[in-house]
C-alpha cells in the first residue's frame, strides 16, 4: 500500500496498546478527560439545547452528557461534540492549529455506549484517530487554515472516522473507505468563529466521522485514494498536493504526536490564540504595573489577528475571540474564568471602559505563539511583558495533576456532585482498566442533587 489514504488506514487499524508509550497513554487519558469535562460544562449552553430538541431520537444507548437522556449514537455524538466545544475550553495542538480531541472523543463514547466497549479499546482508538489527524495536518498547514478552513472540523472528521473504525475493528481496507467517506463530509469555516456554529462544527465532525465508519462497515463504497487523489482532499482543501507525503509518516510508532509537539490543555476558556496576551497581562498586573493604564498595546502574530480583533463583542461567544475584552479582564482580575462570559461580566463598566484603551498591532517575530502586552500609564511610563504559549499547557509546560483536576472539577460541577466527579475522574485516568464504557458514562449523567465540591483525588 503506497497511497496516503491506504497507508494511514493500515497503520491505524493495526495500532495496539503495546506499541503506545506510557507517556502517550497518559496524555491521551488526560485529553479524553478534558473533553468530557468541557462537555459537561458546555452541556447547558443554548447551542446544545437547540441541537437536542432538533435531533435527539426518543431512545437509544448513548448518553447526552450532563443529562439522564439516552439517544442514538449518531445524535449523541453530534450533541456532545457541540457541548464539548461550546465554551472553547477543550484541548489544542499547534500542528493541527485547532482542537484535536473534541472531534473524536464524543463519537467514541457514543459508539462505546452502543457497543459496550472496554476502556482499553477506546483509548487505542482515540490515539489512532488523533495521531492520524495531526499527521495529516503536517501535510496541509498553513495553506489549509489560511484558506479559511476550521481544522477542528476538517481534519477532525477524518480523525474521528479513523478512531471509530478502530473501535469497530474494521481492518485496513474498510478503514480506508471510512476515511474516504469522511473526507467528503469535511467542512467548517473559520468565518463562523464566535458564533454557535463553531461548536456545531465539532458536533458535525463527530457525527459524520462516526457515520462514515458505520457506513463503511456496512459496505458503502468510496475511493481508497480520496486524500491524495488529484481531485481529492489535499488538492481541494489545500490548493495543491505536497511533493512528498513523508511528513505524515516520519517516526510513526517512535515519536507520537501526543508527545511531540503534544496536546495542549487550555488553562483559559477562550480562543487559544489570545492566551499569550492573557499571560502577559496577568504578569503585568502581578508586578503592580496596570493600575494607571492609559493605553494597552497588544502585539500578536499577524496571522492570529485576523480572527481575534473584536473591539466590541456582542455576547459571550464573541467575547471568547476578543483580544480587547480578554486583555481588559486579565488586567482587572488577574485571570480568565468561565463566569467571565456571563452577562454581568460582559456588562461590567470598568471592563467596557478599559477595552476601549486596548490597541492590537502585528509583531514581526517569527514565533506565532509570541505575544507582548505594553501598558502606557497616564504619566507616560511604559511597562512590557511577553509570553509564548503554544495554544495551552503542552508537555513542555504541563499543568500539574492538581491544576488539571481543579479544571476537571470546575467544569464538571454544573452537572455532577463531588463524589461522582471524583469517581469519574478516577475512571477516566485509569481508562485502560475499565471493562465497560457504559459504567463510565453512567457517571456522566446529571446528578439530581448536587453537593459541595470538596472531594479531592
Amino acid at each position: 500500500m503506497s497511497g496516503l489514504t491506504e497507508k494511514i488506514a493500515a497503520l491505524t487499524s493495526a495500532l495496539a496498546m503495546p506499541a503506545i508509550s506510557k507517556t502517550a497513554q497518559r496524555w491521551a487519558k488526560r485529553s479524553i478527560a478534558d473533553v468530557i469535562a468541557c462537555g459537561l460544562a458546555g452541556s447547558k449552553e443554548p447551542v446544545v439545547s437547540i441541537l437536542a430538541n432538533t435531533l435527539a431520537s426518543p431512545t437509544g444507548p448513548a448518553l447526552i452528557l450532563g443529562s439522564r437522556t439516552r439517544c442514538s449514537a449518531l445524535d449523541a455524538a453530534q450533541i456532545n461534540g457541540a457541548a464539548a466545544h461550546a465554551l472553547d475550553f477543550d484541548d489544542c495542538n499547534l500542528v493541527l492549529d485547532g482542537h484535536p480531541s473534541v472531534s473524536i472523543v464524543p463519537a467514541l463514547f457514543a459508539l462505546g455506549d452502543m457497543l459496550n466497549s472496554d476502556g482499553s479499546d477506546l483509548l487505542v482508538a482515540y490515539i489512532a484517530g488523533v495521531e492520524a489527524e495531526i499527521r495529516l495536518a503536517r501535510l496541509s498547514n498553513p495553506a489549509h487554515i489560511d484558506r479559511g478552513w476550521h481544522p477542528t472540523a476538517t481534519f477532525g472528521v477524518i480523525g474521528c472516522a479513523i478512531a471509530c473504525a478502530r473501535l469497530l475493528n474494521l481492518g485496513a481496507d474498510t478503514t480506508a473507505r471510512a476515511i474516504a467517506i469522511a473526507a467528503s463530509s469535511s467542512s467548517g469555516l473559520r468565518a463562523n468563529s464566535g458564533t454557535m456554529t463553531k461548536p456545531l462544527h465539532a458536533g458535525m465532525a463527530n457525527r459524520n466521522g462516526l457515520q462514515a465508519a458505520l457506513l463503511a462497515s456496512r459496505g458503502i463504497t468510496a475511493n481508497p485514494q480520496a486524500l491524495e487523489h488529484k481531485m481529492g482532499f489535499l488538492a481541494a482543501y489545500n490548493g495543491s498536493i505536497p511533493e512528498t507525503l513523508d511528513p505524515a509518516f516520519d517516526d510513526w510508532g517512535r515519536n507520537s504526536a501526543l508527545e511531540n509537539p503534544g496536546i495542549a490543555i487550555k488553562q483559559y476558556p477562550c480562543c487559544a490564540f489570545i492566551h499569550c496576551a492573557i499571560d502577559a497581562a496577568i504578569e503585568l498586573r502581578a508586578r503592580g504595573q496596570t493600575a494607571d493604564a492609559e493605553n494597552i498595546i497588544v502585539h500578536l502574530h499577524p496571522r492570529r489577528l485576523r480572527n481575534i480583533d473584536r473591539p466590541v463583542p456582542k455576547d459571550g461567544l464573541d467575547a471568547r475571540f476578543s483580544t480587547q475584552y480578554l486583555t481588559a479582564r486579565s488586567v482587572l482580575n488577574g485571570t480568565i474564568r468561565l463566569d467571565d462570559f456571563d452577562g454581568p461580566a460582559l456588562a461590567d463598566a470598568p471592563t467596557r471602559a478599559l477595552m476601549q484603551r486596548v490597541t492590537l498591532r502585528a509583531h514581526d517575530n517569527d514565533d506565532m505563539n509570541f505575544g507582548e502586552v505594553e501598558i502606557v500609564s497616564s504619566t507616560g511610563n511604559r511597562h512590557k511583558a511577553w509570553a509564548s504559549v503554544a495554544m495551552g499547557r503542552d508537555p513542555t509546560n504541563p499543568m500539574t495533576d492538581d491544576q488539571f483536576y481543579e479544571k476537571f472539577r470546575d467544569c464538571s460541577s454544573s452537572c455532577l456532585d463531588a463524589d461522582t466527579i471524583a469517581n469519574l475522574y478516577q475512571n477516566l485516568m485509569a481508562l485502560e482498566l475499565q471493562s465497560s464504557i457504559r459504567s463510565t458514562t453512567r457517571l456522566m449523567e446529571e446528578c439530581r442533587s448536587r453537593l459541595p465540591h470538596t472531594t479531592k483525588v
